[in-house]
């Protein structure tokens, strides 16, 4: 029975990979949980799995905790404390701690776990290249949680041996639903509402990441992503436009012969993956309700499948993104702060949608560029990023 720590296991993802859990009797231990500050559903996960370890990474969340929590379980408190937490050994940590925040406790527990399935992407971007050699220090597995990433990583490890060998490979091909605005004409997107940005029509997802799948900064950060997982050069992964989220990546060989990645849009997909790897998870004998499994394709009217070139003036952060991607400075650092902060802004209804596109184009004409040579510099230009982007959105 594998051990598993899960950080993050009250939001989106840490609930998806319970539920995985929940489906796999005998297969997986849970031996801790973490979360910021939502102790309600913490104390329901607590009672239904039984961690030996727990981790509030609030202060003041933590100091409400209930006193007799501590007699069931080891309670870490803080970021003292969620430093602590990662500390502890696992088969299989599921990092799943949204932002940059995620980045000290997967450089801490890469020490430590057999097996991270990482479905934070600001880590990777922020810091791609610290993360993986740390990895082939350790001797630790990464296996990528994120739906695109974690397809090309099933179908590149299909044929990995005669990749290496042969060359080839010649692109690989990211798919993006668009978001909820994708049918949107770009003189609209100035009046949508947060509701509507929100309404994500394939997917359910944190709030972030919604709003990410609506500008396709996602889909920037997941090229920066298959880049550092894979090896592979910038101008060999392609975006295509793919609404019915039904095909998560491409890979094109040298012979113009494509394959795919096809499952439903469900978390729980790539999770599973991730935790059974190598083996895989038998959907049919557990009864899953995990996966609707080939439910598309039994629909009487059948399914689509459609493929389109991505419109670069409807999402011009996509194109800053993969701009910032090439310079291999700070830049990345300081968009990735400033696309935080003006989605919470946004999500507030302080700014407008299209001001978010209006922030990270000042922010990258305008930063002062820098090597980026450890940890320290990299939260110097995160908070650098942050303060700048409050000072110019409070004018907004």
């Amino acid at each position: 029975m594998k051990k598993i720590i899960i950080f993050g296991s009250t939001g989106s993802i840490g609930k998806s990979a319970l539920d995985v859990v929940r489906q796999s009797p005998g297969k997986f231990r849970i031996l801790g949980l973490s979360a910021n500050r939502d102790t309600k559903t913490l104390y329901k996960q607590i009672k239904e799995f039984s961690p030996k370890y727990v981790c509030v990474r609030d202060e003041k969340a933590a100091k409400a905790i209930k006193p007799d929590l501590e007699k069931v379980c080891k309670l870490f408190k803080g970021d003292k404390g969620l430093e602590e937490f990662s500390n502890l050994k696992s088969d299989i940590s599921i990092m799943a701690i949204s932002g940059i925040s995620a980045l000290k406790p997967l450089l801490v527990n890469i020490r430590y776990a057999k097996r991270i399935a990482l479905a934070n992407k600001e880590s990777l971007v922020t810091a791609g290249k610290l993360i993986f050699n740390e990895a082939r220090r350790f001797n630790t597995e990464i296996i990528p949680v994120d739906s695109e990433i974690n397809a090309l990583f099933q179908l590149v490890s299909i044929n990995r041996e005669d990749i290496k060998a042969n060359n080839i490979l010649r692109k690989i091909y990211l798919t993006a639903s668009g978001g909820a605005l994708a049918d949107y004409k770009k003189k609209d997107l100035d009046k949508v509402s947060v509701k509507q940005v929100l309404n994500h029509p394939t997917w359910k997802m944190g709030r972030r990441i919604t709003v990410d799948s609506a500008t396709l900064m996602n889909k920037g950060f997941e090229v920066i992503e298959s880049h550092y997982f894979f090896n592979i050069p910038y101008d060999k992964i392609n975006i295509v436009i793919h609404k019915e989220s039904v095909v998560h990546a491409l890979v094109e060989y040298k012979d113009d012969t494509f394959f795919s990645c096809m499952y439903s849009p469900d978390m729980r997909m790539p999770i599973s993956f991730a935790l059974y790897y190598p083996e895989r998870f038998d959907s049919d004998k557990k009864k899953s309700v995990i996966s609707k499994g080939t439910s598309f394709l039994k629909n009487k009217n059948g399914f689509l499948c459609s493929f389109y070139p991505v419109n670069y003036s409807k999402y011009p952060i996509l194109e800053i993104i993969l701009q910032s991607a090439k310079k291999q400075d700070n830049s990345l650092i300081i968009l990735n702060a400033c696309d935080e902060i003006a989605i919470d802004y946004f999500l507030k209804k302080k700014i407008k949608f299209t001001d978010i596109h209006r922030v990270i184009k000042f922010m990258f004409n305008r930063y002062p560029a820098a090597k980026i040579t450890d940890i320290n510099d990299i939260f110097y230009w995160d908070n650098w990023g942050r303060i700048k982007t409050r000072e110019y959105l409070n004018k907004l």
